[in-house]
């Protein structure tokens, strides 16, 4: 009888320090949408530095039910994601309630940075990147603008639509939203002397195909979203001498071993992340925290600014026998 309430008090022990343990062990969580590779940069953070925390998938594209089941399973924890700016919007909601504090490499509208204590991004706004692509276009004297958006990344396409007709003053300026190349046969590109490409790489490599073949001979711009090399893969020649905007420091993301920026920008997210854990900052306090403080990641220098998007130069790159060179 002793001792089977010997064995009884040593299996509730037991069961109290494992459960103590599971309290105390910290979840990195990876929103993913079967996109970019954000896991594979949390991991390489982890290894490098020989952390035992834990990486866990979660993917954002999942029925919002079981997308909340999951994320209720780490509230109280931090993220690394989501990919684009409309998928930021969807989930702030989530990350509000149940406390997930997630830092966004790319996102960059300001129509959700900015917008909660959970959400902060390590790149510009797309307020800083219209204007800076607005002072481009004045540079070479352009004055009749096509700009194509993407239609499934409608935060994303506002706001950067929104910034550049702040900051531009030309004759033409005519915005399109689409979700597929074929939706622009009809489009007189020859009328145009610039075209702007807000769509992911792949499709903005297409487009230029397009393009080109239907007379247009002026300067091509893509914004963040189309430094991608599905690019030069899917444009090929047309995109030669394209201008590309970066958000990250591209030859020292480079020289550091990295030619992912969705990599790179995971690594630089977990850096901060495993500080905030290390400094025991809890996720509602970290935008407090984070403010104003300035590092130097494998994606370059950047510093955090008071409504949680990051200061850094933006650099341009251009397309040049089959790689992007950088001009500034």
């Amino acid at each position: 009888m002793k001792f089977a309430a010997l064995l009884f008090v040593v299996a509730l022990a037991l069961i109290i320090v494992l459960s103590q343990v599971r309290l105390n062990r910290f979840s990195i969580v990876v929103l993913e949408d079967g996109e970019a590779n954000f896991f594979q940069g949390v991991e390489a953070f982890l290894k490098e530095h020989r952390l035992r925390y834990e990486a866990v998938r979660v993917r954002i594209d999942a029925e919002k039910p079981k997308l909340e089941a999951s994320l209720k399973k780490y509230q109280n924890s931090y993220a690394v994601g989501p990919r684009i700016s409309s998928q930021a919007r969807d989930l702030l909601p989530f990350l509000e309630k149940y406390k997930i504090f997630a830092i966004a490499p790319q996102v960059t509208s300001y129509l959700v940075v900015g917008k909660s204590s959970y959400l902060m991004s390590l790149s510009i706004t797309d307020e800083e990147q219209g204007k800076q692509i607005a002072e481009l276009l004045k540079r070479f004297g352009h004055d009749r603008v096509l700009l194509v958006c993407d239609k499934f990344n409608p935060v994303y396409s506002q706001s950067l639509e929104e910034s550049l007709r702040k900051f531009l003053s030309v004759e033409t300026f005519k915005s399109v939203h689409i979700s597929r190349v074929d939706e622009l046969v009809d489009e007189d590109f020859a009328h145009y002397d610039v075209m702007v490409l807000a769509v992911d790489g792949r499709l903005a490599g297409m487009i230029a195909q397009l393009a080109k073949t239907r007379g247009f001979s002026g300067t091509l711009v893509g914004s963040d979203y189309a430094f991608d090399r599905d690019l030069i893969l899917s444009g090929k020649d047309a995109v030669e001498g394209m201008l590309v905007c970066c958000l990250f420091n591209y030859p020292i993301l480079i020289e550091k071993g990295f030619d992912d920026i969705d990599v790179a920008g995971a690594y630089d997210a977990t850096m901060l992340i495993v500080e905030l854990i290390q400094k025991k900052i809890s996720p509602e306090n970290a935008a407090e925290y984070l403010k104003g403080r300035k590092y130097l990641g494998v994606t370059g220098e950047f510093s955090i600014s008071f409504d949680l998007s990051s200061g850094r130069d933006l650099t341009f790159a251009v397309v040049k026998n089959g790689s992007f060179e950088f001009e500034r």
